[in-house]
């Protein structure tokens, strides 16, 4: 009888363990969004009310695997609010210092590109850099892609912080910037490889990084007479943050260069930008300084709605942390090369 029920244990417990499910965190949903007021001069003087975007922000972990999905309702650049699976993501962590992810995804590119939620009250400006994203339009870096991520980190021993390396085989760039090739592509995959060195110990919070980035632009017979031809992408770029305690520094430069496949004509665009704040309490008195330079109307860009016109912009202001969950802040800029100015209010939230 003893062996009978000694047998039944083990089974019990066998059939236990394979058939036990891996224990779920419960998923978390946040909602993030602004609203806002803006006055800006250049030709003429406008003013306008923006109630911009909602962010729903998903995620749930099962063990090694975690899946995100974002979407985000935002009156993008017209009066129409619509609809953006921002992100469709599913990563998996074998190990600590090796993660892989799938789907639609942040590219890992300069230090903005994935350091942040699109929620606005992360920022301490009111906006991305214009580089990542500007008015109504998708900025010039490849900031979203559909492909595949492998993240490598290295630690250096002691003090000395760590390496990592990320690397993505991605679908690319459709016809324009704003064209996010989510399900068809041109067949010819894009290349981003992203290295950084990350500050331990008394340099904890420093980041120093570089990217390349290549890929082949489709034609776009879409928009006339701006007719894009195929082009072959480069885009080379660096930054370098120091983001803790009180203070908040972040700079990044890049170059894109464009080369027609026919004619192998070259356009090349510089850019960068550089921000810097320090927190007082509840209020964060911050600069940003925005540079790009086209030197060539660059025929990619001009179809994607990009004006090649060259900007130097200065933004000045503060944020305000009114509570835990909402942020204020005012900011002004002007820009001598496009002879605009322009001062804006907002209230940014997050639960």
């Amino acid at each position: 009888m003893t062996r009978i029920l000694c047998a039944a244990t083990i089974v019990t417990t066998v059939t236990s363990l394979l058939v036990s499910q891996p224990v779920k965190a419960d998923p978390a949903i946040d909602f993030f969004g602004d609203v806002g007021y803006q006055v800006q001069h250049d030709a003429a003087t406008t003013n306008t009310f923006r109630a911009a975007s909602l962010d729903i922000f998903a995620t749930q972990t099962e063990g090694k695997f975690t899946f995100v999905g974002e979407l985000i309702v935002e009156a993008f650049g017209s009066n129409d609010f619509t609809i953006d699976a921002d992100r469709l993501e599913v990563s998996y962590k074998p190990r600590p210092w090796l993660r892989l992810r799938i789907g639609r995804i942040r590219t890992a590119f300069g230090f903005y590109g994935d350091a942040y939620q699109n929620g606005k009250f992360f920022f301490i400006p009111i906006s991305w850099p214009s580089v990542y994203e500007g008015d109504g339009v998708d900025g010039i870096v490849p900031s979203h892609s559909i492909g595949a991520h492998v993240d490598v980190v290295r630690e250096l021993g002691g003090q000395n912080g760590k390496v990592s390396i990320d690397a993505e085989v991605l679908n690319g760039r459709g016809a324009t910037t704003s064209d996010v090739t989510a399900y068809t592509d041109n067949n010819s995959k894009a290349v981003n490889i992203r290295l950084r060195y990350l500050g331990q110990d008394v340099l904890e919070g420093l980041t120093i990084g570089a990217n390349v980035y290549v890929d082949d632009l489709p034609v776009n017979g879409s928009v006339s007479p701006l007719r894009t031809v195929a082009m072959h992408e480069l885009i080379v770029a660096g930054h370098v943050a120091y983001v803790a305690r009180h203070v908040h520094v972040v700079s990044e430069a890049m170059m894109f260069r464009h080369r027609e496949h026919v004619t192998r004509a070259d356009y090349e665009t510089y850019a960068g930008f550089v921000e810097a704040a320090y927190e007082v309490e509840d209020v964060t008195p911050y600069a940003r300084f925005q540079y790009t330079r086209y030197d060539d109307p660059d025929p990619y860009f001009l179809a994607s709605g990009i004006a090649a016109v060259n900007e130097h912009l200065l933004s000045v202001g503060a944020k305000y942390a009114a509570s835990a969950s909402v942020a204020v802040k005012l900011e002004g800029q002007a820009d001598v090369v496009r002879h605009s100015t322009g001062v804006a209010v907002q209230a940014a939230f997050a639960f």
